[in-house]
């Protein structure tokens, strides 16, 4: 009797609508410019059929390309090879292979259409490689978790026979083969939800706004040039003369783009953290949430590279935190690796942190503070602007001088008040086992590192650090790095004690 997987298979046939969906939507994603033309010129008689004619034309064609894109698509495990194995491609084929100790984590997605069809997407992160992932569009409840199955079993197993390990990672394997025991869960409520996308970062609604509008009017602008060259400069002289003589307005639409932002965040942060679940089993930490797209994760202590804790002063009120959770991964991909578990309450962040790390990481260690040199770079990085808005203010006076003066103070009493906030609370802290670095601007954020998990130290001194005996420190993680600037030379032997410490250890680090 064959095992499980082992002879190649498609995934269910309900992945050609999904690759069919997939790949029309695309299509349209990247002609929605032209598609916004057709539809303000409203062309009529053999104009509009031959648009419909050609339509119907791509859409049949991608519906061939969808079912050959399902024909070729054949995955397998080779248990002999230990790997696993996936044939793709319609115009030329794609052989993949991953090994089963590259293979970091296996997660599963569900997007609407996958709710409807009853299927899931799985996706085999890997690490190291420059196969960044491999997904499966549609697989059926049953085989997508017996494939996690084995190929979690696998991979431990691969690791456990590859290195040496200490007496709490011999027993991996035979922890992976008892049933799961659920330990402790998290369920984050609506109304957590909803003061914790109220409570969160509004730049990124004011940056999600900016980048909206702009690239429509850029898009829009390439097909309407001649028609909208009139009335684009019109309203401009018609909005620069409000807002240059009614303050009024400006704060009005500040106020409004204030409320759309917070508008924006908090949907944001309700599609994509609806209904999370959080639950610590013996040996994992199992994270299920999305509304959109739901997600399921689990995540073992040895793939954690970087904990990350952030809350704001609202947040802290509210007793809210959000976990960042850094695995590791190849560097062409480092985006991919990061699990953000927001809504998070106090207890349960500590919880995280004791199934993570066997003991403390409030242990004692020798705390290092950057040098006023850092606070001086930072303040002369964010007068660039104001310098070059200047100049160009001088040469072609786009805006009245008041209002340049009035809008380059604020900008640098806010940008000064946020640094000197960032600069007073930096801090690095070395101990026995843990790097912890901290800071705060308006998020309040804690980065926590395992010395043994670390992949090596880069000390850098500038000409203008030599004088002061100042360092730059950046420690390297298969996850990311964390840099430290302008701190007293006197850290070089924690770095040395660091370097040690990743040396003389022979735990698994991922």
């Amino acid at each position: 009797m064959s095992k499980a997987f082992s002879i190649p298979q498609r995934q269910s046939a309900v992945g050609i609508l999904l690759i069919f969906t997939s790949t029309l939507y695309k299509l349209i994603r990247g002609f929605w410019a032209a598609f916004a033309y057709f539809i303000f010129k409203r062309p009529e008689g053999d104009i509009l059929l031959y648009i419909v004619l050609g339509v119907s034309v791509i859409v049949v064609l991608v519906a061939i390309y969808s079912y050959f894109d399902y024909r070729k698509f054949l995955f397998h495990i080779d248990y002999e090879a230990e790997e696993f194995i996936l044939k793709k491609g319609v115009f030329s084929s794609d052989f993949v292979s991953i090994p089963f100790d590259k293979i970091q984590q296996v997660n599963f997605k569900r997007g609407i259409l996958q709710r409807l069809a009853g299927v899931y997407s799985l996706v085999i992160d890997t690490a190291g490689s420059k196969q960044k992932e491999v997904e499966i569009k549609a697989v059926n409840t049953e085989d997508a978790n017996q494939l996690a199955d084995i190929l979690n079993s696998l991979k431990e197993s691969k690791h456990v026979d590859a290195e040496i390990a200490d007496e709490n990672q011999t027993n991996t394997k035979a922890k992976t083969e008892e049933p799961s025991q659920e330990k402790w869960t998290y369920r984050l409520s609506l109304a957590t939800l909803i003061k914790t996308g109220l409570s969160s970062n509004f730049f990124r609604g004011f940056g999600l706004i900016f980048v909206f509008i702009s690239t429509i009017f850029n898009e829009l602008n390439q097909f309407f040039k001649e028609e909208t060259a009139e009335w684009e400069s019109q309203f401009t002289e018609d909005i620069g003369g409000v807002a240059t003589e009614s303050i009024l307005f400006i704060f009005g639409l500040i106020f409004l783009l204030l409320v759309l932002s917070i508008f924006i965040t908090t949907a944001e942060v309700f599609i994509k953290y609806f209904n999370l679940n959080l639950t610590q089993t013996k040996s994992s930490l199992d994270l299920q949430m999305g509304l959109r797209t739901n997600t399921r994760v689990s995540l073992k202590p040895i793939r954690v590279q970087i904990l990350k804790i952030v809350t704001n002063p609202i947040q802290r009120r509210l007793n809210l935190y959000k976990a960042g959770l850094w695995v590791a991964s190849s560097e062409e991909n480092d985006k991919k690796s990061v699990i953000q578990i927001p809504g998070l309450e106090k207890d349960t962040i500590q919880k995280i942190k004791s199934f993570l790390y066997q003991s403390s990481e409030t242990e004692a260690g020798t705390i290092f503070k950057p040098h006023w040199v850092e606070l001086s770079r930072r303040l002369v990085i964010g007068a660039i602007p104001v310098v070059a808005t200047g100049i160009l203010q001088y040469f072609t006076n786009f805006i009245e001088f008041q209002w340049w003066v009035l809008v380059a103070s604020v900008y640098l009493l806010i940008y000064a008040i946020f640094q000197f906030r960032i600069y007073n609370s930096l801090s690095l802290k070395i101990g026995e086992e843990f790097i912890t670095k901290s800071y705060s601007s308006w998020d309040e954020t804690i980065e926590i590192v395992e010395i043994y998990k670390l992949q090596g130290i880069t000390v850098k001194q500038p000409l203008w650090y030599k004088k002061r005996n100042l360092v730059h420190i950046v420690f390297h993680n298969a996850a990311g790095d964390i840099t430290f600037r302008a701190v007293d030379k006197t850290i070089l032997h924690k770095m040395n004690y660091c370097l040690y410490a990743i040396e003389r250890t022979n735990i698994a680090w991922m």
